[in-house]
């Protein structure tokens, strides 16, 4: 299969070209380069369906169909909706998340003790299944038989992700700083967070008088909020997942959807574009038709100084000896209540510049986005600004979703070297104040702009593709906040102008300038 992977690649348009098709770098100074960064294919990894389906055909987006033709994948989504509980029903949830969270706790208890001992990893669900009947036996009348097998389904999941991490780092593919941990036990404070796993075929969802009913329990739960996914033509339900939310105090329903995505492809769908993520520009992204766009993380950051400041005024008042024990547990409340609250702000500011992003690339016909990953940059540069206000890889992981929804593959690229190098001449450039670099050569270009564009070459050279250099830029600039995205606007000024005093009077005329 990678054989005949390389050979696809090879064979796909422009599998000569090295770089900027322009010409711009020669093939020489290209290898040189790759020499010097460490670069190799191995380097370019495809992070949604769109990106793994043209690596399968080759670097070209219309290979394996005619032009115009529909292409399609099959994904999974969530779908978050809130629980409207009755007394009753809550209690309900509340003895069966508290049976399910026992369960984890006890199978991961028994596999991690086979683990240390030096026994091997348990991956398999039946060995949890074989003790329904002996130390499961109330849990497994509690939950019945199809629920029951969902939970040792999903235990084995975690030690079959935690086994693949293990093999991850005897290849060396994680840092020494990264150590990987068994899965662990569903306990806050000492006492056990409730969830309930429901097989597919186990529960029923009635959109139209919004009901949830458990199959097994006769029970059905109304809900707020309205599904995105399950009401896709040929949307088929997965996995349904109930939590608590202990700083809301409200239960959820996760329900798992598998949808297929179809793209109608347009023939005009080449254009490839390059992201760079940073900290006071949060993403900046160069497309090949020379249009290019700035988001800048200045919300973020404000977000984050102001939340530190509250939750230090919080630990101050917590760590004083003259507070009692119930004025402490209000105050771990509202600690917990203030991370959730910064933590859901970062992550709804992230789906905003997403999906602004998306759209916009898709209105441009951009079918291929490369972006640089900060590898170990919060091991290797440690600070508020690096790995304290956000990670970056949670905002790689929401690109990747969105731009998949739109049908646009995303790789991710090594970095380094792209804020050095110039993007044109592939020489060495200098940092400017106002976050701009200047090449020997004379011109002047914005330092994260000339990121993005020197990893659009070095992804389109990792993917055996062609990559067109433009001429010139057209910068615009965008503001990303929780509640939507700021468009920068064209700021106006006033300039007074006098002219000839009659009587006691001046008569002033304002002559209004717009300026960048």
């Amino acid at each position: 299969m990678e054989t005949e992977r390389r050979r696809r690649r090879k064979d796909c348009r422009g599998s000569g070209a090295e770089g900027w098709s322009s010409g711009a770098k020669s093939s020489k100074r290209v290898k040189s380069e790759q020499k010097r960064d460490g670069e190799s294919e191995e380097g370019l990894i495809p992070l949604n369906s769109w990106a793994q389906l043209l690596m399968e055909r080759g670097s070209d987006p219309h290979s394996g169909g005619s032009e115009g033709q529909a292409q399609a994948v099959w994904v999974w989504r969530c779908d978050t909706v809130r629980l409207l509980l009755t007394p009753e029903q809550e209690e309900l949830l509340w003895r069966v998340g508290d049976a399910v969270a026992k369960l984890i706790n006890m199978e991961n208890y028994r596999r991690r003790r086979l683990f240390f001992d030096g026994k091997g990893i348990d991956k398999s669900w039946k060995s949890a299944w074989k003790r329904r009947e002996t130390d499961y036996v109330e849990i497994y009348r509690l939950l019945g038989s199809m629920n029951f097998h969902e939970v040792t389904r999903a235990v084995s999941e975690q030690w079959r992700s935690f086994a693949e991490l293990l093999k991850a780092r005897k290849k060396g593919k994680l840092g020494p700083w990264q150590i990987v941990h068994p899965p662990g036990y569903r306990k806050r404070g000492g006492e056990r967070l409730p969830i309930i796993y429901v097989r597919f075929d186990n529960y029923k969802v009635d959109l139209q008088k919004k009901m949830l009913r458990l199959g097994y329990w006769n029970v059905e739960l109304r809900f707020k909020g309205k599904p995105r996914w399950l009401v896709k033509p040929g949307a088929e339900q997965g996995r349904l997942t109930i939590t608590y939310d202990p700083v809301k105090k409200r239960w959820y329903a996760k329900i798992a959807v598998k949808v297929t995505l179809q793209i109608e492809r347009n023939p005009k769908s080449t254009l490839k574009a390059g992201v760079d993520l940073g900290r006071e520009i949060l993403a900046a992204a160069a497309v090949e038709d020379g249009t290019a766009f700035l988001y800048r993380g200045g919300p973020l950051k404000a977000d984050y100084y102001y939340f530190e400041r509250k939750i230090s005024a919080v630990d101050r008042t917590h760590s004083d000896p003259k507070s009692e024990e119930m004025d402490r547990a209000i105050l771990r409340e509202e600690r917990r209540r203030l991370y959730d609250k910064m933590r859901r702000r970062r992550e709804q500011a992230f789906a905003n510049l997403a999906a602004h992003l998306a759209r916009t690339l898709k209105a441009l016909n951009v079918s291929i986005v490369f972006i640089g990953y900060p590898r170990g940059i919060a091991h290797d540069a440690p600070g508020k600004g690096n790995s304290n206000s956000w990670s970056y890889w949670k905002l790689i992981t929401r690109m990747s979703v969105t731009l998949e929804n739109y049908g646009i593959a995303l790789f991710t690229v090594p970095e380094n070297g792209t804020s050095k190098t110039c993007a044109r001449h592939g020489c060495e450039v200098v940092r400017m104040p106002r976050g701009l670099v200047k090449c020997p050569r004379g011109h002047v270009m914005h330092a994260d702009v000339n990121a993005a564009l020197n990893i659009l070459a070095r992804g389109a050279r990792l993917l055996k593709c062609e990559a067109e250099a433009p001429d010139r830029l057209r910068v615009f600039s965008f503001t990303p906040t929780p509640s939507g995205i700021v468009e920068a606007k064209k700021r106006i000024r006033k300039t007074i102008t006098l002219h000839s005093r009659r009587g006691n009077r001046w008569r002033a005329r304002y002559a209004p300038s717009l300026y960048l």
